[in-house]
């Protein structure tokens, strides 16, 4: 079969230079007599050194011939020398072809550029492909090492290493340090150090000293190699430190490693807002677009997920020559310094923050506390209690919301003309749209009859509020929950739930949407800014990323509530939560300095049981915290919910002193 090859063309640089037809027979009789000419391979090499650069590029030279190197050969040990490499992929150019100053020789230099993973600077370098010419006048090229790399001799190999960047610290408020590289125990079973002990047993018996999946544990040991490092888990050194050391000491194989990552300053604090750091996962460096490299680590979940093209930085590479047992390394070749992620800040506190968590720490229910301040929207602290189980109860819960929503009501009464001295009817129980509500068997006697609508508020009076269903419609009571930031669009970095009240209702729903029960759903954030927007006296945006232009700058605005909270509406909402402390269900807050605290309890029926569980819910806003407590199975809100209230609050006024 004979091969098409196209004329070889001269070079730009140089004009083609056209002999007369004459000469060309005296031309090549005079070559031909010399010895010196190569009348058959007019184009000097630079064919075969293509069909070399070509391979290569594409990582396969096994169809090729290197004069006594085959090319199977060659292949195998092209791919001994870059294996090292990962998934690296070179571009290979022939830039010249001269004579390498000895007869029916000639040398063409490659010039080569690997695209490294995880580096945004390719290594390029230039090497030397030996050509030879055949008895039958054609170039033939020459196989080493050399080939690849410069220097590289037969056993030597290149080898890519990624060196991590640093991780752009987490900060709160002023600046505190929530995340940061804190010290930690790698610990697991190092395989070449059992001594003839079995590896599924000895990893059985770690995974029950740490607290681990023993099946899962056992089988990622034994199947490792003989060398392998398997890590079991890693520890903080409070953790480490709490191990039993004598049921540790007597695992085969045991191998603890000191390490850093970046964490918390205490297992648990603000997981889900946070999130974590994890080593990426094949499928991550695959979709990643070249990206990360292998080994590299990435947020998962919260702000580490959400910033982590921050945090992350850069990572570095190093490119070395190794020896035949890759345990030696000579300098670099080529390096990539790394640059270091930058800082994300947040308005959490700290201090408070944990505070909160303290204080939930014997709750068994789901349960949160969620603050914000009302003159920046800054949300101080998110806390879930151990019951929550690592979700984000206080940011994604979806509830009803019981009696704390009859602020909302008590808005779209205040639209339709009310005042907070307005006398409204409370009856013991009343009946709308076919549906029977009464008030709670532990309602003040005293406060029935015709009273205020402040009282009614103050002592959470539920037929007053389901009396009002004729006069304000639904459509009505979802607007006046938006004035309030319930439903608003929020971008806080993280996911959340601002809460959701349908537009439209049937008669019996929208009877029970009057006092928070039914379809209406909130979260403790979108209750905390209800609160928030009541004492700011305008609709309050809440916001966690203090750090600037990590957000788009609309990434929080929405289109607003058709018809915004005004300045009188507040002051009236803020007179009637007063006196929900000043002589209602709140009066735990009187103990508060300043006594100004403003609030309001709710109790909201869930499940099928008799008689129903409850959820447990206040808001409050004493000192510039609106806050929201919440116990997912509780008791009425002033009897579980009013003492976390008042101790997160004293709390706060502590810190504020401090």
């Amino acid at each position: 079969m004979q091969t098409f090859r196209p004329a070889p063309q001269p070079p730009a640089s140089r004009p083609l230079h056209r002999w007369p037809r004459t000469a060309v027979p005296i031309a090549l009789s005079a070559c031909f007599l010399a010895g010196g000419c190569s009348a058959l391979s007019p184009d000097g090499g630079r064919e075969a050194a293509e069909r070399v650069a070509a391979a290569l590029s594409a990582g396969s030279v096994e169809e090729l011939s290197f004069g006594d190197v085959q090319g199977g050969s060659a292949q195998a040990q092209y791919e001994r020398i870059t294996a090292g490499l990962g998934e690296a992929v070179p571009a290979v150019e022939v830039t010249a072809v001269e004579d390498a100053g000895e007869e029916g020789r000639r040398e063409a230099t490659l010039s080569w550029s690997w695209d490294l993973p995880g580096a945004e600077q390719d290594w390029g370098y230039d090497s030397v492909l030996p050509l030879v010419r055949t008895g039958s006048d054609e170039w033939a090229p020459e196989w080493s090492p050399a080939v690849v790399r410069p220097g590289l001799e037969d056993g030597e190999a290149l080898r890519a290493r990624t060196v991590a960047a640093d991780r752009g610290d987490v900060l709160g408020a002023d600046g505190e340090t929530l995340v940061t590289e804190r010290p930690i125990r790698r610990v697991g079973i190092d395989r070449s150090q059992l001594d003839g002990a079995d590896p599924g047993e000895a990893a059985r018996r770690l995974a029950a000293a740490v607290d681990l999946d023993a099946d899962a544990y056992a089988e990622a040991v034994e199947q490792a190699g003989p060398e392998a490092f398997v890590e079991a888990l890693p520890l903080r050194e409070e953790d480490f430190r709490e191990l039993d050391a004598e049921q540790t000491a007597a695992v085969p194989g045991l191998r603890v490693v000191e390490d850093e990552m970046p964490l918390a300053p205490a297992r648990g604090f603000a997981a889900d807002l946070l999130g974590g750091v994890a080593e990426a996962t094949a499928e991550d460096v695959a979709d990643s677009g070249g990206e990360l490299a292998p080994g590299a680590t990435i947020g998962r979940g919260g702000v580490q997920e959400r910033f982590d093209d921050r945090l992350r930085g850069t990572p570095g590479v190093v490119v070395e020559e190794i020896g035949e047992e890759a345990t030696t390394a000579g300098e670099p070749l080529f390096e990539v310094p790394p640059q270091a992620g930058e800082p994300v800040a947040l308005t959490l506190d700290r201090g408070l923050q944990s505070t909160t968590e303290e204080l939930l720490d014997g709750i068994e229910s789901p349960s949160a506390v969620v603050a914000v301040r009302p003159s920046t929207g800054e949300l101080v602290v998110s806390a879930n209690g151990p019951g929550s189980e690592g979700y984000s109860t206080a940011l994604l819960g979806q509830y009803a919301p019981g009696s704390t929503f009859k602020v909302v009501t008590s808005l779209g009464m205040l639209r339709k003309g009310d005042t907070p001295g307005t006398v409204v009817p409370c009856p013991p129980s009343t009946t709308a749209a076919g549906v029977r509500i009464d008030n709670v068997e532990s309602y003040p006697a005293e406060f029935t009859g015709s009273i205020t609508l402040t009282e009614a508020l103050a002592h959470s009076c539920n037929t007053s509020f389901v009396d009002q269903h004729d006069r304000i419609s639904q459509a009505e009571l979802a607007e006046a929950a938006a004035a309030l930031g319930i439903g608003a669009g929020t971008d806080l970095g993280v996911p959340v739930f601002s809460g959701s009240v349908p537009e439209e209702e049937d008669p019996a729903q929208h009877a029970l949407a009057m006092f928070g029960q039914g379809r209406t759903l909130v979260s403790p954030l979108s209750m905390a800014n209800l609160t928030a927007s009541v004492a700011a006296g305008q609709l309050v945006t809440p916001r966690l990323v203090s750090t600037e232009g990590v957000l788009e700058e609309d990434a929080t605005a929405g289109p607003g509530p058709a018809e915004p909270l005004t300045d009188e509406e507040a002051e009236q909402l803020r007179t009637m939560m007063r006196a929900v402390v000043s002589s209602g269900h709140l009066g735990v807050l009187q103990e508060l300095e300043p006594d100004t605290a403003i609030g309001k309890t709710g109790t909201a029926e869930f499940g099928d049981e008799e008689p129903p569980r409850t959820h447990s819910w206040v808001i409050a806003e004493h000192e510039d915290l609106a806050v929201a407590v919440f116990v997912e199975d509780g008791d009425l809100g002033s009897v579980t919910g009013g003492p976390i209230m008042r101790d997160f609050l004293a709390a706060a006024a502590a810190s504020r002193a401090g």
